[in-house]
């Protein structure tokens, strides 16, 4: 699958200009945007010849140049003022300042960020589709990761194609595509550098490493126990790599070294699997909607529930800030625990979820624990956003003027300041969510 000769060369020198530069350039950007000038050494921008053969006695008995244009100054001053303009030394207005005259003028009233993320009304703004300049990754989109680092996006689906975007623009540009012969995208995971990216397919015995600095995708074979990866996640940290054949065995391998590390017995068939947000602890969802709780220093299991009232398991993560987890059911429930609480002997959520009725395929939180998104493959539309810690679904979203078919995944950038979905017409939707100021 390589390239030979320069153009190796240059498509990786295209990639990394694009990438990386691009990246580099927006970090310089931004620090001299951080920089705040108090005081301003200004200097005249002109000098008048006429000003040094000036000779009319306006100002008698001065001896030389200088002391003449230092007296001619004094008497400008006192008969008519210095104006603002030429001040120098002057301390630059502030923003502070500039609300002050803001709050003076009625409607030109600057709208300050409210402290909380209002739980009515979802501020969004729709962007182009970030694949809609290939549109061939699959009838079915089944992953659209971000960039950790960059505003890249990386869009999969079951036609093997890979795709990398630029996004945040008028158009989200392809920055590379290649495609995996016989692999059927269902998992992708970015390094937390963001120099690799990990893509399996539960169709094929192997997963694919993808180098964005050499453009070069390289197959590695999944240890000889695990025949295919259903399951495959990587832990935010990017040590562990988590697997599973669908049976009861949840297999363990190093990231680094691709060897594996242990085998964990569940006791019933595994639907899904999440790590804790420090990558202490591994959360296995049993079919039966059985939890257990992996501790990953000695690889023992810490805790086993039941998930109330759940009779077929599908989904399972953990927020970002280690406080919650959620689990969601093939009839379309979504249960949210405190982790507090789930070491207690019957542990019962803090909020049911029922605005769904089928299967849940995604549920994501964004990366402040604002919002979770849950969304079912199974029915058009069936996706919602709902607000923490009040627990309201947001009801401008979707709208019900547009049709955004089966969604079958749900992402959000590092920062939350964007969301994508994935659906079954190939397409993966972009939208800004306007209260987060970053990528």
């Amino acid at each position: 699958m390589k390239r030979k000769g320069s153009n190796l060369d240059e498509e990786e020198s295209r990639l990394s200009q694009l990438l990386f530069n691009k990246s580099k350039d927006l970090v310089e950007k931004l620090k001299h945007n951080d920089i705040k000038l108090e005081t301003c050494d200004k200097k005249p921008a002109w000098v008048d010849d006429d000003d040094v053969d000036f000779r009319a006695d306006i100002i008698p008995n001065t001896k030389s140049k200088e002391s003449y244009s230092d007296k001619l100054k004094q008497k400008y001053e006192t008969l008519v003022g210095t104006p603002n303009w030429a001040k120098l030394n002057q301390k630059i207005k502030t923003e502070d300042e500039d609300d002050e005259i803001l709050r003076s003028v009625g409607h030109l009233h600057k709208k300050k960020k409210s402290a909380f993320l209002s739980k009515d009304y979802l501020e969004l703004k729709t962007f182009p589709k970030i694949n809609s300049e290939t549109g061939n990754e699959g009838p079915i989109i089944s992953c659209v990761e971000f960039h950790p680092k960059m505003s890249v996006a990386l869009v999969a689906g079951s036609s093997g194609i890979v795709s990398l975007f630029s996004i945040g623009g008028d158009v989200n540009d392809k920055l590379h595509s290649f495609k995996l012969k016989h692999f059927k995208v269902t998992a992708t995971n970015f390094t937390p550098e963001g120099s690799e990216a990990f893509i399996a397919s539960k169709t094929n015995h192997s997963y694919c490493i993808y180098n964005l600095v050499k453009a070069e995708p390289t197959l590695v074979q999944l240890p000889q126990i695990v025949k295919k990866p259903i399951i495959f996640q990587m832990s935010s940290d990017g040590k562990y790599i988590a697997t599973s054949a669908g049976y009861d065995e949840v297999y363990i391998i190093c990231t680094e070294s691709r060897e594996l590390l242990r085998t964990l017995k569940h006791g019933s068939n595994v639907e899904a699997v999440a790590f804790s947000s420090n990558c202490d602890q591994l959360y296995s969802y049993g079919i039966q909607g059985e939890v257990s709780i992996w501790d990953l220093s000695t690889f023992r299991v810490v805790k086993k529930y039941y998930d109330h009232g759940c009779v077929r398991a599908s989904c399972i993560t953990a927020s970002p800030c280690g406080r919650l987890l959620a689990t969601g059911s093939g009839e379309g429930i979504v249960n949210v625990y405190e982790t507090s609480n789930i070491t207690t002997s019957e542990p019962v959520p803090i909020k049911t979820i029922s605005n769904l009725t089928t299967k849940i395929t995604s549920l994501r939180f964004n990366a402040t624990t604002e919002i979770l998104a849950a969304a079912s493959g199974f029915y058009p539309n069936a996706v919602k956003l709902v607000h923490i810690p009040s627990y309201h679904v947001f009801a401008n979203f979707p709208k019900p003027s547009f049709n955004l078919y089966q969604v079958d995944t749900v992402n959000f950038s590092p920062n939350s300041g964007f969301m994508a979905l994935g659906n079954n017409k190939g397409c993966a939707y972009l939208y800004r969510l306007k209260y987060y100021k970053n990528y």
